[in-house]
């Protein structure tokens, strides 16, 4: 990897003179930086004010590319073999005002054939039923994937290497992001010091923890962040889905779909456009948004006593395409019956 000399008092002022005035980093500034950034070399007076200018000036495609490539070079790699591209998702968010489906949508593409990575925070449980505290956000209420994985007995791994075997095994597994990337991990500690968001949690939107390609799947909370990743897929020729999440979460609303995007070889395609008609009905759902309320749902429905939201279907459809796994909309509509029809048998 090239480096740069870091002045940082003099990147400090680049980037901090405020939205009007303040300048972009070159890739490779941006790589240098982040780099030092995750080995612990950058002062915590110095990181603050890093993390706080970035979260008013916003970050640049190839500010973005910078700090991907430096976690990506020192992150801790899984190790897969699969004629299928991987789909990762990351999530950090959790959820507090409806059920997060985000393990059902993934539980259902490892049971189709294709591998599923997710990587979040580690969880404290507060209860077996309520809030966790999430380390890199604001804890009340909200219910995390790993809470859900834990709580279904889905595979959760200690490292990376355990990561790998698990999605030989199983095709599914949740790396807490320690075990990913201490560095990064540690970088979102300064959320609940410091009380906003900032690069960091882009950052981790466009992760690949493999050294083979795979499919990105990322879901944001405000409009101007979903341009902000699809320039960063097309930039770096990465396949993605990208979409309006579930309170941020990367699957879709599973009362309405929102427009699918998908980036491949560099271009950018609206997938399917977002469902804008009245809706008529509701969707059979959880009752609310607690542990133990999502695993029954998600036992109905791979028991085939409710129905897999529309939405939800739509998105395994597009990740099932952009996987490898199948070759079209139909053969993917046709997988994906026939393993919810087995899942009930």
């Amino acid at each position: 990897m090239n480096t740069v000399p870091l002045n940082l008092s003099q990147l400090v002022g680049r980037v901090a003179r405020g939205r009007e005035h303040a300048e972009d980093l070159p890739l490779e500034a941006a790589r240098s930086l982040f780099a030092a950034w995750l080995a612990g070399d950058v002062p915590d007076l110095t990181a603050g004010a890093l993390w706080t200018a970035y979260r008013i000036k916003g970050e640049s495609v190839d500010e973005l590319r910078g700090f991907v490539s430096a976690s990506e070079a020192s992150l801790l790699s899984v190790a897969l073999e699969s004629p299928y591209r991987p789909v990762i998702f990351p999530s950090y968010n959790g959820a507090r005002r409806s059920a997060n489906l985000l393990p059902l949508l993934a539980l259902l593409l490892a049971r189709c054939g294709v591998p599923v990575l997710l990587h979040g925070p580690a969880v404290a449980v507060s209860s077996a039923d309520n809030a966790v505290a999430l380390t890199d956000h604001e804890p009340s209420g909200r219910i995390s994937t790993a809470q859900i994985f834990a709580a279904f007995d889905l595979p959760i791994a200690h490292d990376s290497a355990q990561a790998g075997t698990q999605l030989r095994q199983q095709g599914l597994s949740y790396l807490p992001t320690e075990q990913l990337h201490p560095g990064i991990s540690q970088m979102l500690r300064l959320r609940q010091q410091l009380g906003v968001r900032s690069s960091v949690h882009t950052v981790v939107k466009l992760l690949n923890p493999f050294r083979v390609p795979a499919v990105h799947c990322a879901g944001v909370t405000h409009p101007p962040y979903l341009e902000r990743l699809q320039a960063v897929f097309m930039a770096t020729g990465r396949s993605a889905l990208c979409l309006r999440g579930t309170e941020g979460e990367p699957f879709a609303n599973p009362k309405r779909r929102p427009d699918l995007h998908i980036c491949v070889a560099g271009d950018r395609t609206l997938w399917m456009a977002k469902d804008d008609k009245p809706l008529v009905h509701i969707p059979e759902l959880p009752e609310d948004h607690r542990v133990s309320a999502t695993c029954r749902f998600m036992e109905h429905v791979l028991a085939g006593r409710s129905p897999l939201p529309a939405p939800l279907a739509d998105q395994a459809l597009c990740l099932l395409s952009l996987s490898g796994r199948c070759a079209d909309v139909d053969s993917a509509r046709a997988h994906l019956f026939q393993t919810l029809s087995r899942n009930t048998a």
